[in-house]
């Protein structure tokens, strides 16, 4: 399904261009890879999960840096809950799970993040404290991180993977199966955090 024409839709500058291009080329993948990995995430934890495509409705001059689908665990929204996102910068695919700056309860999650530090340090998993940015630190860098987090109220937490568009796999092409199992082996952080906010 996926392949390296994906990022052909960022070659457009304009904001309608930019925007027909990603409703037209990537959105139908999104509605298919989104709702799949929906159900495979029922079907493993006998939970309920949410999924929504971004659909930049509140940009008006200039076109998105990049595009992506989420899934959580609350019907109303996912931004100021835990939640998994899938989607492409120009230069590579990612698979995230973040706790944005302005999520509800935020002070709950300090603790979990540090039960969980070394578990996702050992994994490997990049890090950031920025969900606009590209670029994800190395999983050594997550104590800093979590611990920026604490202090600076602006700041995101976010752990994820990327899938660079010149790496060899890609211009090979058939990559949907190792998107998938990434997706899979972060939502576990997905499901952690919220029954232990619960």
């Amino acid at each position: 399904m996926f392949d390296k024409n994906d990022f052909k839709v960022f070659e457009d500058m304009t904001l309608s261009g930019r925007l027909g291009l990603i409703k037209a080329n990537l959105d139908p993948k999104f509605e298919i890879f989104g709702s799949d990995l929906q159900k495979r995430l029922e079907e493993e934890y006998q939970q309920q999960f949410f999924m929504k495509i971004a659909k930049h409705q509140r940009r008006t001059k200039n076109p998105p840096p990049d595009t992506w689908l989420a899934i959580n665990q609350d019907k109303k929204g996912y931004k100021k809950t835990p939640h998994l996102e899938f989607g492409l910068w120009p230069d590579c695919y990612f698979i995230t799970f973040s706790l944005l700056a302005d999520i509800r309860q935020r002070p709950d999650y300090y603790p979990i993040l540090e039960q969980y530090q070394s578990q996702i340090i050992a994994e490997g998993w990049g890090v950031s404290n920025d969900h606009t940015s590209n670029v994800l630190r190395p999983a050594t860098d997550f104590e800093q991180v979590i611990q920026h987090y604490q202090k600076v109220k602006s700041s995101d937490l976010v752990i994820g993977y990327e899938l660079h568009k010149d790496e060899s796999i890609v211009n090979s092409g058939n990559y949907d199966q190792i998107l998938a199992d990434k997706f899979m082996d972060l939502s576990k952080y997905l499901v952690l955090f919220n029954q232990a906010i619960k």
